[in-house]
């Protein structure tokens, strides 16, 4: 059901995600810091992620920032959040892109291709900021800041998923007060 509704990553993303957060907690396991720890909590962060932005429409984010924050710095944060979004969407297809012309060119197996694969994909989404950077400067004049109304669709299960958040919201600050 998660896959049709598309919460999760496709194989190829959910390795790249995955296996850099397990590589970086073999690291610090490796040594002297609390791998294990980091490693389990970054995989579940990383699952509410997906589960999170998987049913999320488009503007959401843009909706809530400027909600939030009003028009000038709100709208910097949604503008800012929604072309973040739109390129971690866009990488899914891209590694699957560098994955085939790296079969072609006669990849040495995928360890091997963990090197050119990030770096590529490191460049394609500077290019890419770069790019819309430019397009909001010149073609908007965009110098910060911006009108946006925004507009909200409520359902049943938005209430539902509200009042969960605010227990697992409290849950966590519970759980918090023993370090403070």
């Amino acid at each position: 059901m998660a896959r049709n509704e598309r919460n999760l990553p496709g194989r190829v993303a959910a390795t790249v995600i995955f296996g850099a957060i397990m590589l970086f907690a073999g690291f610090t396991e490796a040594f002297g810091g609390d791998g294990i720890s980091y490693g389990f909590r970054m995989t579940v962060v990383t699952l509410i992620a997906f589960w999170a932005f998987g049913r999320g429409r488009e503007g959401d984010l843009m909706n809530t920032a400027v909600w939030a924050f009003g028009d000038r710095i709100g709208f910097d944060l949604g503008l800012t959040a929604e072309m973040a979004v739109s390129s971690l969407r866009r990488i899914e297809k891209d590694v699957r892109d560098i994955r085939n012309a790296l079969k072609l060119k006669g990849s040495r197996g995928p360890v091997y291709d963990l090197i050119p694969l990030g770096f590529t994909l490191t460049l394609m989404q500077i290019h890419r900021a770069r790019e819309q950077g430019r397009v909001l400067a010149t073609r908007g004049g965009y110098q910060g800041g911006g009108t946006f109304t925004p507009s909200f669709h409520c359902s049943k299960t938005d209430i539902f998923a509200f009042f969960s958040s605010i227990l697992i919201i409290a849950a966590v600050f519970v759980s918090f007060v023993g370090y403070l």
